[in-house]
């Protein structure tokens, strides 16, 4: 295996992973439930409780 081919792995395998990772973080994005996940997120610097924010799926019993 000389250089070229080894640049050439590299440079084509680099892209198809960025490629993909992007498309996975797009699935992520636009999954039902990102809105409220992305909401959830942006609020929570607006919350004045020094608390973990605990939503209604969420027992008391999971926080310990």
């Amino acid at each position: 295996m000389d250089y070229e081919q080894i640049a050439f792995i590299a440079k084509y395998g680099g892209t198809l992973f960025f490629f993909l990772f992007f498309i996975t973080v797009l699935l992520y994005v636009f999954a039902p439930g990102g809105r409220k996940r992305a909401q959830d997120a942006a609020n929570v610097v607006m919350t004045k409780e020094d608390r973990p924010i605990i939503d209604d799926n969420t027992t008391k019993k999971d926080l310990s």
